[in-house]
């Protein structure tokens, strides 16, 4: 699409024919109004992935919502290691103490039940959740990959590739187990499937099995959660490749995990502020308290009553 950004040529009225006469497109604001918006679901799962974090009087996360509804005092868990907590309070994108923030809103949540000291049970790509609905978390899966252009010095796709992995907030190294099929192009520009290929090149497409090498990753399936299941992969600070995940193998937590998860949860339930929606954010002090009981009404003509 030929545009100028001097003249403004093509981007608000259609270019004219004396100067480019074989575009015959829309201007560039047309398409960009008629390119398809993503529906955001309020009513589905909780998923906030953590963009940052800051100590104030306790832990304070930066995030944007990318499913779900979250409101102050709803009992949550971040993923992948489902360390339970509580919602302060919610600040949005003006710095404006609110209720709830639906899906696409940038807020900052202030987590309870969270020690300032305890502070690496938060970490960047972490994903905040409801603890019955916890965001799901694997250290193998299965995805679609376009391969773009490799580096000139790694020219091979294989089994093996070490890179890094960039899901929605969380960034880790990652290597490529197992490459299923690849679809790529022949000399004479025809598509070649291969099954079960070695390696393959730049400019293809494959199927491909990823494996992480620490840590479990929170994600989505592409279908369920397009914004936490499609990554992008990079390697010496150049994307080679971008993808979206199609299915996964579920990390199983483990006795020691289980254990601590467990001794964490219950010191969370017997804080008496673990209660929903019982907390409400006192404007005066700048902190978390109960709300308390609404005093009862003095029924008219009873003022004088013995």
């Amino acid at each position: 699409m030929p545009i100028s950004g001097l003249t403004g040529q093509n981007l608000v009225n259609p270019v004219e024919k004396t100067k480019c006469a074989w575009y015959d497109g829309p201007p560039l604001i047309d398409i960009l109004d008629s390119l398809p918006i993503e529906k955001r679901d309020p009513d589905g799962p909780l998923r906030i992935p953590v963009l940052d974090k800051q100590k104030d009087r306790g832990i304070v996360i930066h995030g944007k919502i990318a499913q779900g509804t979250v409101r102050v005092g709803d009992k949550i868990a971040l993923s992948p290691n489902h360390t339970p907590s509580q919602v302060g309070f919610i600040l949005d994108g003006k710095n404006q103490v609110v209720r709830y923030a639906r899906p696409g809103e940038n807020v900052q949540i202030k987590l309870l039940h969270i020690k300032e000291e305890e502070e690496d049970l938060v970490q960047k790509g972490h994903v905040i959740c409801f603890r019955e609905q916890l965001m799901p978390c694997s250290m193998l899966f299965e995805a679609e990959i376009e391969i773009l252009e490799l580096l000139d010095f790694k020219p091979i796709f294989s089994k093996g590739y070490a890179c890094m992995l960039h899901i929605h907030t969380w960034s880790d190294e990652v290597f490529i187990k197992e490459i299923i099929v690849s679809h790529e192009k022949g000399a004479n520009g025809e598509i070649v499937t291969k099954e079960n290929p070695k390696f393959t090149k730049s400019f293809s497409t494959a199927r491909c099995r990823v494996a992480t090498n620490r840590l479990p990753l929170p994600l989505e399936k592409f279908e369920v959660t397009p914004e936490l299941g499609r990554f992008t992969l990079r390697d010496e600070g150049k994307t080679i490749a971008v993808g979206k995940i199609l299915r996964y193998k579920p990390h199983k937590i483990t006795n020691d995990e289980a254990g601590a998860l467990a001794k964490k949860l219950e010191a969370t339930k017997l804080s008496s502020n673990d209660k929903s929606e019982a907390l409400v954010f006192d404007m005066d002090s700048g902190s978390t308290v109960t709300k308390q009981p609404e005093l009862s009404g003095i029924a008219e003509g009873d003022e004088d009553a013995e």
